[in-house]
């Protein structure tokens, strides 16, 4: 989350209402082929007085940097960020839940229920009682759900924020979410779990950062080492980026995340001097991406020298608040997501990039080693240099992105993703999304399934997740003469070019702003014959797998490798035909472009 961009927005909501008039339910009275859901989600009454709606209401409206779960019984959780048109809703994060990725259900309450933790209030002087938190992650063990999340506050001055990464623990998944040094205080079985595993916490922060010097105004001796940081080249009126940078440098204390297997569902653990780790990410735009380790029962960090479990928060411990994987020198690199799949042997890098208001995507990049190098389709290290961080919007291939496929509604600025394998084996990818049909102060959350070429590259079925008793979204056998046909299709651009723009319910153009990432990329008719030749925008040829489903697709923009499958578009202006075939492909040898487009 980009806490700066996001308070302009928050304060933008606080002041906008929207009244303008859609067609896009037109037909929602006459017989549909899949659930009104689809037909209805961009298209609400209630949206013509948003403020009015309480958050029970909400749905997937105001969904921010959502965080994908699934419970032992199969419901699915998201929690996200406190982000909501004007302001509305619990502080806290929020939490939905669906049993089928369609239907959600917002929650009343919110995970934390504003008990914030109190090392961290002490730490910034008490000014932020009426604290916010971003960008959770979540795991499930010991019977218990542990919810790791940031807090950001400019107790200093706008734009000088301090941070910190927090640990929190519940019961229940549906909260309240306790910070860990008072869990066991507050809930028994929580104190009845922690008791048998041999855990206590003396504070509950994982990670802090300062954009100011903390140093002198550290009070709490239990968790203040902060002199044995060196600050010898600390500037308060501008970051240095350094190789390997400190806490007060560089990562940014937010966008927490762990290291996740997506082939078997478990995170992955290292051995971190003879101690059992996870591996987990976090940082932002700032110093970079970072990746440290945590010990895979208490969730501490671990100190990576000795392999010692710390009672402190990291950036207190020289070197045990990570290193830089991704990112680095102010690119606008955040939200990170770093899996990986044993079935390929390849670790990804998902990273959210850019101004979340304007120009957001995802790309990603992979590597054999989960400290990197992470390299895009087409061969560029996704960590950067002083003389190369400014080019970060060509790097990182556009796995999503800002879209606009002929005749239907239009997406934009897509980000804040979680990548999560399903307990049935489905790899789901959540992101939230505004439009260029509704103003940019409406963000929705999105899912959509994940699929893995057979040369080791994460492809998405573009259109969101849909699966019904007469519907299932999965690879499944086609013929040449279902898949043979005219498309609409989307080659994904990446460049440094930069320029006004003007997205819808803006009222003056923006300046500077990427023109690869924020003007959505127009689709072109692309006709696949069934004689295997490719005409229309693109010419060249095609052909099916023995198992009906695998594509490869030869342009001379490039070879494109992935997959065909049944889906629904639920972008769609009006009418009752969304059921479509559509194509996810990614050139991952030369341009590390995507081509994928659905079936008119």
């Amino acid at each position: 989350m980009n806490k700066v961009i996001q308070k302009g927005v928050v304060a933008l909501m606080a002041c906008c209402s929207f009244s303008a008039a859609f067609s896009l339910g037109k037909n929602k009275k006459n017989a549909k082929e899949v659930d009104s859901a689809v037909y209805e989600k961009y298209s609400k009454p209630a949206f013509s007085n948003p403020d009015a709606m309480g958050q029970t209401n909400w749905e997937t409206l105001n969904c921010h940097d959502p965080k994908l779960f699934q419970d032992d019984d199969g419901t699915f959780y998201v929690y996200s960020t406190d982000a909501a048109i004007g302001g509305q809703g619990q502080k806290g994060l929020q939490i939905r839940k669906s049993t089928d990725l369609v239907h959600w259900q917002s929650l009343g309450k919110s995970a934390i229920q504003r008990k914030w933790d109190r090392d961290w209030l002490r730490w910034t002087n008490f000014t932020m009682l009426n604290a916010s938190t971003w960008a959770p992650t979540i795991i499930k063990q010991n019977g218990l759900y542990y919810l790791i999340h940031g807090i950001i506050v400019d107790s200093r001055s706008p734009g000088h924020p301090d941070a910190s990464i927090t640990l929190t623990i519940a019961s229940s998944p549906e909260g309240p979410f306790y910070p860990a040094s008072e869990a066991a205080a507050r809930d028994a079985k929580i104190a009845s779990v922690l008791k048998n595993l041999d855990v206590e916490y003396k504070q509950s922060t994982i990670v802090r950062y300062s954009w100011e010097n903390r140093a002198e105004t550290q009070k709490d001796p239990k968790i203040t080492n902060a002199h044995s940081l060196n600050l010898a080249n600390y500037d308060t009126q501008q970051q240095v980026y350094d190789e390997q940078s400190s806490w007060l440098d560089g990562f940014g204390g937010i966008d927490p995340e762990f290291v996740t297997d997506v082939a078997t569902g478990k995170n992955v653990e290292y051995d971190i001097a003879g101690r059992k780790c996870y591996g987990f990410t976090y940082g932002s735009w700032k110093g970079g991406i970072a990746l440290m380790y945590l010990d895979a029962v208490s969730l501490k960090p671990v100190n990576p020298a000795n392999g010692e479990e710390l009672d402190v928060p990291a950036d207190c411990v020289e070197g045990a608040f990570g290193t830089c994987i991704a990112g680095g020198y102010g690119a606008s690199y955040e939200g990170a997501q770093v899996i990986f799949n044993s079935e390929t042997g390849y670790y990804y890098c998902f990273v959210s990039m850019g101004s979340l208001d304007w120009e957001y995507r995802v790309g990603v990049g992979r590597a054999e080693n989960v400290e990197g190098p992470y390299f895009d389709g087409a061969g560029k290290n996704m960590r950067f240099t002083k003389e190369n961080w400014t080019e970060y919007h060509a790097v990182g291939s556009k796995i999503i992105g800002s879209c606009a496929l002929e005749g239907e509604n239009q997406f934009r600025c897509q980000g804040g993703q979680s990548i999560l394998r399903s307990n049935d084996g489905k790899i789901l990818f959540a992101c939230h999304t505004r439009t260029n049909f509704l103003p940019g102060y409406f963000f929705f959350l999105q899912v959509h399934q994940m699929f893995f070429t057979d040369d080791g590259w994460p492809v998405l079925n573009q259109n969101e997740y849909y699966e019904d008793a007469k519907t299932a979204e999965a690879l499944k056998p086609l013929s040449v003469s279902e898949i043979a046909g005219t498309y609409d299709m989307i080659l994904t651009v990446r460049g440094t070019q930069t320029g006004d723009f003007q997205p819808f319910g803006q009222p003056t153009p923006v300046p500077n702003i990427s023109q690869c990432d924020a003007v959505p990329t127009p689709s072109k008719a692309v006709k696949l014959n069934a004689d295997g030749s490719v005409s229309g925008a693109y010419s060249g040829k095609w052909s099916l797998g023995d198992d009906g489903y695998s594509l490869v697709i030869e342009i001379a923009q490039g070879t494109f490798r992935g997959y065909a499958l049944n889906a629904v578009d639920w972008a769609k202006k009006s009418g009752n035909t969304r059921k479509t075939i559509t194509l996810t492909t990614i050139d991952g040898t030369q341009s590390g472009e995507y081509l994928w487009g659905n079936k008119r």
